[in-house]
């Protein structure tokens, strides 16, 4: 069966890159929906918003299934209707890179992001709400691996894979641009969409230099596991070490980070090196299907944040 899409244009990849955003937030809902009714067929009430009658095990492990299949069945829909190919997700050993250089300048420019956020959002009196983390046991693991490892895995399959590969053709700044801006636009929340934006640039980057989503998994893993123990020991620990932990974070990844860019552009490090040339990033907007997903994940995001 020939495939639907072989346009190599900015506006058809760009288009599918827009539907495939959307797509992710409809079936998540639906998949959402369709376990909250089969939660109430055993505790009539029980929903995946409001588990009464499960464990809370039970209930991250439900959560969990959500999230997997949210990304998933959108990446195996566009394998199926589009011009990506299993070679296009980038599932490869990387070229040679160096983690001691881009885990602690992703770190510094993640937490700098999320500084700035955060005082936006204050100001706007947007301000996020806390994690809530169970104290230990199953529950607790789950958590991890439901905030930390699954996101880390699926996100960068998704966002720096399957999208990033449809958007490749039309050269890198392009396709590290427009799905770092649908990654953001699909956390719902300023300060994490800001955060988010950030991240998914960097990570976008590094998966066009190292020709992998290997390495972007391993700096989103790590990065997710700070901020799940930040959030812990703001929970469970002295307020003294919690604040110390966050401060650390905060302010001291960020002036490393820049020291570490400083010092390698002084010996001639470049990012735009090995990147492939192409359309310019606003070019994107040509499509009006990523423009419309752009503007409708805006509204709704804030509707979200107004309702909440």
């Amino acid at each position: 069966m020939p495939k639907i899409a072989r346009t190599r244009g900015v506006k058809g990849a760009a288009s599918w890159c827009a539907l495939a955003a959307v797509g992710y937030l409809a079936v998540r809902t639906l998949l959402e929906a369709l376990v909250s009714f089969f939660m109430g067929l055993r505790v009539p009430g029980a929903t995946l918003t409001s588990p009464t009658g499960f464990s809370q095990t039970e209930a991250e492990l439900l959560a969990m299934m959500v999230a997997i299949g949210g990304i998933l069945i959108p990446v195996f829909l566009l394998l199926r209707l589009t011009r990506l190919r299993t070679e296009d997700l980038r599932l490869l050993l990387p070229a040679p890179w160096s983690p001691a250089f881009c885990l602690p300048v992703f770190l510094g420019i993640a937490n700098a992001a999320n500084l700035f956020g955060g005082l936006l959002g204050h100001l706007l009196g947007t301000a996020g709400s806390a994690t809530s983390l169970p104290a230990g046991g199953s529950a607790l693991v789950v958590n991890f691996i439901s905030l930390c490892v699954i996101p880390a895995i699926l996100e960068e399959l998704f966002f720096r894979g399957a999208l990033q590969g449809l958007m490749r053709p039309c050269g890198s700044t392009a396709a590290i641009f427009a799905p770092a801006l649908l990654f953001a636009l699909l956390h719902m929340d300023l300060a994490q969409g800001i955060t988010a934006f950030v991240c998914g640039v960097f990570l976008g980057w590094l998966t066009e230099r190292t020709g992998s989503v290997l390495p972007g998994m391993l700096l989103h893993f790590v990065n997710n596991s700070i901020a799940f123990a930040v959030a812990y020991l703001q929970l469970y620990a002295a307020s003294s070490t919690a604040i110390g932990a966050e401060l650390f974070v905060l302010l001291v990844f960020p002036p490393v980070a820049l020291w570490l860019i400083w010092h390698a552009m002084r010996q001639g490090f470049r990012f735009s090196a090995g990147l492939r040339p192409g359309v310019d990033a606003w070019d994107v907007f040509t499509s009006p299907a990523y423009t419309v997903a752009v503007a409708f994940l805006a509204f709704f995001s804030v509707y979200l944040n107004q309702v909440g």
